[in-house]
């Protein structure tokens, strides 16, 4: 094979192939975001998750891990669960997470119900190993076969069933983690964002902004310098207002549409702060299982939303897409 120097159509037809699997993959999405979120038991950890299994799933196609007919499984929901268990897996034997026990009892138990649930997880949670954490959830929350969880964990069939003997009927809910250690922003830096926003004033934005700040929107791209097209792309709306919310103890900015009488969150954002302006942004606005999730816990409507912009927009940016180095290797 003749060897072509990397080039910036060579980064658009990279992106359009991931465009391409993104919108593949569409069915198997909320049953994944679901899966990720009980297996970390936090919303943003579940996203995260969530986006690096996507990333690390089209990543694999393209080296050619499951290479032949024989390495493949049954379909890409069992794929991509697989990616994501040993996503998580790696997570905890790298980071050593420490995790609170919670067991969820079935609507409307007695004291005594919830009690014996509780304890069962507890018990449950405290002795298994991570593999066996997963391979609960898969069964119990999510019905896959013990043959399957055995090709996704690399084990054999002997010891899913050994992991899954014991207090299966009572677990409904994996245990909750601390949340990750992003530097939260301050209310003053928060509100400082949100009268720039509704003010419109885009150079009120751009000055709260570090010279090197990295912008993240899940599963659709990012940027980096405080000159960034998000800004004026995120003033675009004239329906849309802001304001601070303090949600699980961190400051964020949530975005609402109102084109009329409706009222319906359209965004979710969260900030890093560094030497008192905003040194990472991260924003959720093509992740519809977080979206919901967050709107649901305010008691109100998040927005119809998609995994990525619509054609028009989409063909457009990715007409625009490069290298991320300039010069040639």
């Amino acid at each position: 094979m003749s060897h072509q120097p990397a080039s910036d159509e060579m980064a658009r037809q990279l992106r359009t192939a991931w465009f391409t699997y993104v919108d593949t993959i569409e069915p198997v999405r909320p049953a994944l975001y679901g899966y990720c979120r009980r297996l970390t038991g936090d919303v943003w950890e579940a996203e995260d998750l969530l986006q690096e299994t996507l990333l690390r799933g089209f990543g694999a196609i393209g080296r050619g891990d499951l290479h032949g007919d024989s390495s493949r499984v049954k379909d890409a929901r069992a794929y991509l669960f697989r990616v994501a268990t040993n996503l998580w897996i790696d997570q905890l034997r790298r980071n050593e997470v420490r995790f609170d026990r919670e067991g969820v009892p079935e609507p409307s138990p007695t004291p005594e119900q919830a009690v014996a649930t509780r304890e069962a997880a507890s018990q449950l949670f405290t002795q298994a190993s991570p593999q066996q954490r997963a391979a609960i959830v898969l069964k119990d929350i999510f019905d896959f076969t013990a043959e399957e969880i055995a090709v996704m964990l690399s084990t054999s069939v002997g010891a899913v069933k050994s992991a899954l003997h014991r207090g299966r009927t009572n677990l409904k809910k994996t245990p909750q983690q601390s949340h990750g250690s992003l530097r939260a922003p301050s209310r003053e830096l928060i509100d400082r964002v949100v009268a720039a926003f509704n003010a419109r004033d885009v150079d009120g934005i751009t000055n709260l902004l570090l010279e090197n700040v990295t912008l993240d929107v899940p599963g659709v791209g990012g940027e980096r310098g405080k000159n960034m097209i998000w800004v004026r792309a995120s003033l675009s709306h004239p329906s849309f207002r802001s304001e601070p919310l303090l949600y699980q103890g961190e400051w964020i900015f949530i975005t609402w549409d109102e084109p009329g009488d409706e009222r319906v969150l359209a965004g979710v954002t969260r900030f890093e702060e560094q030497d008192r302006a905003i040194a990472r942004i991260r924003e959720y606005v093509y992740c519809p299982e977080t979206l919901n999730e967050v709107a649901a816990e305010l008691g109100v409507k998040a927005a119809a939303q998609k995994y990525h912009q619509d054609p028009a927009t989409l063909q457009r940016m990715i007409a625009a897409s490069n290298l991320p180095w300039r010069n040639a290797v």
